[in-house]
């Protein structure tokens, strides 16, 4: 019997969780419930709560009216501190042509993650962007064709050990495991992109509490990511303290935008929109400009952040509103529930690498420290 799928986005302001039924002969699901759950306190640091964070995420699984019992969960989550880059790895097949197999792909990334990963530093991410051998180059997926030498491509996103262990304590803490951890910025992909939007450059901008994450995709590839340290909460923050009001009525004039009547909140909302400005360039250099950009996140409700971005990229702005949450009630539920629908969709499609089980430090030096003896003895 299929079991349903629990999944949780787990943010800096708030627990969404979607809860999806896998089709039996297809890829897909049923969408059984969903929900929203804000924290009861805005808090400035990610998960500082853990009490609190794990009975939001109950409350959450309530929330979503579904009666049956739930022990593994999907997760998505982009705490402070990630790290974004590329590495490129190669391995020897053989002295002959040899069919690349799926563990010569594992192999390369394996070497990839142990060249950028610190020694407080575990894998969030690890997309494989391309492979070159003997007679091919620039491929996504080699299996079966035949080289001698491997030379991979990824894209890796790491996070601080801290976060993970954070994470995993809150989660069992409301009395789930981690079935699986994943980037949110993926997750919201995944939920957004329609046939047609897969096959394109897009640039998803994930504007949370904390953080605001910025990737681009090619060909449904995270090509390369820029998280930039400023959020919803920081924003309100500014607002309350400069102009001595409440943090929630200053959420409330942040989310008015550049429509809102009070001058100093404008030009605080403008001088933060600005510092996105580096990390968009960055992302963007020597790059051929994508050709949409999608909006998720709390940031996306803020009245003119859409045309602004479209104006500081030059790209065909919208708010990311797939079609799944379309009738999940009003707009910032919607953009709230992208990420847990997306790993739905991640979940019930083709099969993906999981990260769910990384190695250990203690593993990853045996591993090294194996490999050294073995290429000097």
């Amino acid at each position: 019997m299929i079991q349903p799928l629990v999944a949780l986005d787990i943010g800096s302001t708030k627990v969404a969780c979607a809860i999806g039924l896998p089709h039996e002969s297809s890829a897909g699901f049923e969408l059984l419930g969903s929900s929203v759950v804000a924290y009861p306190a805005v808090s400035a640091a990610w998960l500082g709560d853990v009490l609190m964070v794990s009975r939001t995420i109950e409350q959450a699984l309530e929330a979503t009216a579904v009666t049956e019992e739930f022990h593994r969960a999907l997760v998505a989550m982009n705490p402070p501190g990630l790290t974004s880059e590329q590495a490129v790895a190669a391995v020897t097949l053989g002295d002959e042509p040899v069919a690349v197999r799926a563990h010569d792909l594992d192999r390369a990334q394996g070497l990839a993650l142990d060249r950028v990963l610190g020694v407080d530093r575990e894998p969030l991410l690890a997309e494989r962007l391309s492979f070159t051998g003997n007679g091919f180059a620039g491929v996504r997926d080699p299996r079966g064709r035949s080289a001698t030498r491997l030379v991979g491509t990824f894209h890796v996103v790491t996070m601080p050990m801290a976060a993970r262990q954070a994470i995993v304590q809150v989660v069992e803490s409301a009395g789930l495991e981690v079935a699986q951890l994943s980037y949110t910025l993926p997750a919201t992909f995944a939920a957004a992109a329609d046939e047609a939007v897969r096959h394109e450059r897009v640039l998803v901008v994930d504007a949370g509490g904390l953080t605001t994450d910025l990737g681009l995709f090619v060909e449904g590839a995270l090509l390369a990511a820029e998280p930039v340290a400023i959020g919803g909460v920081q924003l309100a923050t500014a607002v309350a303290t400069q102009l001595r009001v409440t943090v929630e009525q200053a959420m409330a004039w942040s989310v008015e935008g550049t429509a809102c009547r009070r001058r100093e909140v404008r030009t605080i909302i403008a001088t933060h929109w600005e510092t996105l400005k580096p990390a968009l360039e960055r992302l963007l250099a020597q790059q051929p400009r994508p050709n949409v950009a999608l909006l998720s996140g709390r940031g996306a409700l803020i009245d003119g952040f859409a045309e602004w971005m479209e104006h500081a990229t030059g790209v065909s702005t919208a708010i990311c509103r797939p079609s799944r949450t379309a009738r999940q009630g009003d707009l910032g539920r919607q953009l709230g529930l992208n990420a847990a629908i997306g790993l739905l969709e991640m979940a019930t499609q083709e099969p993906r690498l999981s990260l769910s089980q990384p190695q250990r430090l203690l593993n990853r030096v045996l591993d090294r420290t194996r490999t050294i003896l073995t290429e000097y003895f």
